[in-house]
């Protein structure tokens, strides 16, 4: 798909311009018929480029996308000592350095929801908010002459600071209170009035941080209404923008947290703010909904920070502004999540290698099976491979590029995979790739990294090895503390990318198992190396993302059992370590291989809706924080008793799609798929 949307893009002028709401362009012998209706508006930068010629390379130049991801953060208490409700004073500064080193500047909330993103070309939008109006928000303290004095380590305190000194960022964010805001009682309406005075945004979070849902209609607005009379009190005429709802929980009608009215007090908001977790859509994009508006809690989250985890994610598809007013600039194959109205002028541009929703969208609706390169390798049994795709209603293959013996199917002109001869040269992969994006099917590569018998083989020095000095399960491993190693494996990753494949999967990410693995020898280990398994694994996955950046799916399988694992048990995978560097998790969460008593069953394999229910349901809080997907191996091999054919199939699709999860994969060793087993 990379391949083929860049093709495209390079034949074309890649300049599209849409007047006032709908799409002006066709294609004209490889490149866009544009119009262009006269002068741009008034804007906020003073020197405007006139021609639109001019537009589309200032916007070309900065990587404009005013139709990117927006990251709105959430903090509770900002205190000494860091949680998982609490952020130090120290960590908060380093989140607004983060933010500030990434070009990004604070816009107000409201701002944010009218579509208002009034900021200079090239930088990008981020949105601070903070629930429960708690101490460390906003604390004075009292001089001795009874002056008082903003505490410098409470947010407000630390934003102003870093605002000042940091020209163009600015300090704005939104504190939704409730109906003792910040403590010092005898403050709280000066605290509402300076917050007023020095432009933040008060929003309402109920009166007494009530949880709404339930609750009769009448008492849900009392409760925000008599929030409302609350701030008036301290700032006359003062209306509130939002509405931050407590605990996540929404009640309805969802019309109740943007107007309503009680005792005589009326409210109206123009957006309601969910938990988490997500980014929020631009305010131009088609799916925006100032009604269901996530945020990111800032925390540190299993020891990263949970804001750069979400900025690293984004960043291949954030808002970037072209700094006119006039404009909506984006790259181009992103026009069609436009609004159908917006009153500016859409710009699109050529930008290669740009991730396009379309593409998200088809990824995170993946469904297909998994096939070797051996199976492939045939052309009879290949074209039996898309009938099925076609007859089953499937959209994905995940073909193996290096596979569990170490071996690669094609000519690979990776160096290591030449010096050891690992490159079979039987799959003909560009006519497979060829044949895959003609018909508009999904390619994943897969790629088995630590299991490699072959290069083990060749490279003695870099298998592992038990604590006797024996080849450790008979030398099918590789030194996971390699450098040698890991490059190869990313340089194959490159390669598969560069031959066209939407996706990458790494599989067999991890150390060997086992009671004797766990003392086996690695020799790439430095002896100052103190890293766990866990932390290798991690580094890893993070060392390839930053080399194939955010601009390209990457996935990651797992072991199924590890949901409900104390611990790593020896292997080097947690899913909560693992998921902040992927898209995709994949868990093998084969029925079969679960044993007696797991999840209640004394045998799991003859209940696999249950078995794949609860395997995701165990997954999901432990990476739901970081952004990453869920897409499952399903189990479509016979290993035990009941053999397994269209019941089961059909039950772990319907327990995946029943935990709001479209996207999966089959796995059939033999290749030996059956329409009859897998369509709906």
């Amino acid at each position: 798909m990379f391949m083929q949307k860049k093709a495209i893009l390079l034949a074309a002028l890649a300049i599209v311009v849409a007047v006032t709401g709908f799409l002006a362009w066709k294609p004209i012998q490889g490149s866009f018929k544009v119009k262009f209706d006269g002068t741009p508006a008034a804007s906020s930068t003073e020197a405007q480029a006139d021609t639109l010629e001019e537009i589309q390379l200032n916007a070309q130049k900065v990587g404009a996308n005013e139709l990117g991801q927006i990251p709105i953060f959430v903090y509770h208490l900002i205190d000494k000592e860091e949680g998982r409700w609490s952020r130090t004073p120290e960590n908060f500064r380093k989140d607004l350095q983060e933010l500030y080193d990434r070009n990004y500047v604070l816009v107000n909330l409201n701002d944010y929801v009218t579509g208002n993103i009034d900021i200079p070309a090239g930088k990008s939008p981020a949105v601070l908010t903070f629930d429960d109006s708690t101490p460390g928000h906003f604390r004075l303290l009292e001089k001795e002459n009874g002056e008082t004095v903003t505490d410098p380590d409470c947010a407000v305190g630390i934003l102003m600071d870093f605002g000042e000194k940091h020209p163009g960022f600015g300090h704005s964010a939104t504190f939704f209170i409730n109906a003792e805001p910040f403590g010092q009682p005898q403050y709280w309406q000066k605290k509402l009035q300076l917050l007023n005075q020095w432009g933040f945004e008060i929003g309402n979070h109920t009166l007494n941080h009530t949880d709404l849902k339930g609750l009769p209609a009448g008492q849900g607005a009392d409760q925000i209404a008599s929030l409302q009379a609350r701030i008036d009190q301290a700032v006359p005429g003062y209306q509130p923008k939002a509405f931050a709802i407590v605990q996540d929980s929404v009640q309805e009608p969802l019309t109740l947290g943007l107007s309503g009215e009680s005792s005589g007090v009326k409210y109206n908001h123009n957006a309601i703010l969910s938990w988490a977790w997500s980014s929020a859509n631009s305010p131009f994009h088609k799916d925006y909904d100032p009604a269901r508006i996530q945020r990111i809690q800032a925390f540190n989250d299993n020891g990263r920070s949970s804001l750069v985890n979400w900025l690293e994610r984004i960043s291949a598809t954030r808002f970037v502004s072209d700094g006119r007013k006039d404009t909506l600039a984006a790259p181009g194959g992103w026009e069609k999540n436009a609004k159908e109205e917006y009153k500016k002028k859409m710009v699109t541009y050529l930008q290669e290698d740009s991730r396009t929703p379309v593409e998200d969208q088809v990824s995170s609706n993946a469904r297909g099976v998994h096939v070797t390169f051996m199976w492939a390798e045939s052309k009879d049994r290949w074209d039996k491979v898309l009938s099925l795709i076609d007859s089953a209603k499937l959209n994905t293959v995940q073909l193996d590029i290096k596979d569990e013996s170490g071996r690669i199917g094609h000519k690979s002109e990776v160096k290591l995979a030449g010096e050891t001869g690992s490159g079979m040269g039987i799959l003909p992969v560009k006519e497979r790739i060829s044949d895959l994006k003609d018909r508009g099917i999904y390619s994943i590569a897969r790629i088995v990294v630590f299991r490699d018998p072959f290069l083990a083989q060749k490279r003695p020095g870099l298998m592992v090895k038990a604590a006797d000095g024996s080849p450790l399960g008979g030398g099918v491993w590789v030194d996971p503390y390699s450098k040698e190693v890991q490059d190869y494996n990313l340089a194959l990753a490159v390669e598969a990318y560069s031959l066209g494949f939407d996706e990458v999967q790494f599989d067999y990410i991890r150390f060997p198992e086992g009671k004797i693995a766990k003392t086996a020898i690695y020799n790439s280990k430095a002896g100052n190396d103190t890293r766990t398994r866990v932390d290798v694994i991690a580094d890893y996955l993070s060392y390839v993302r930053s080399s194939v950046t955010w601009n390209r799916p990457f996935s990651a399988t797992i072991f199924g059992f590890m949901s409900f694992a104390e611990d790593d048990q020896g292997i080097g995978q947690r899913p909560e370590r693992m998921a902040p560097f992927v898209d995709y998790l994949s868990p093998m969460s084969y029925p079969s291989h679960y044993g007696p008593g797991n999840y209640g069953f004394a045998n799991p394999n003859a209940h696999p809706y249950e078995v794949i229910d609860a395997s995701l349901k165990d997954f999901t809080p432990l990476i739901e924080s970081t952004g990453c997907q869920l897409r499952p191996w399903l189990q479509a091999f016979t290993w035990g008793k009941p053999s397994y054919g269209r019941n089961e199939i059909r039950a772990q699709i319907k327990a995946t799609e029943d935990n709001n999860i479209n996207t999966w994969l089959l796995w059939d060793p033999a290749v030996t798929y059956k329409v009859e087993e897998i369509a709906p």
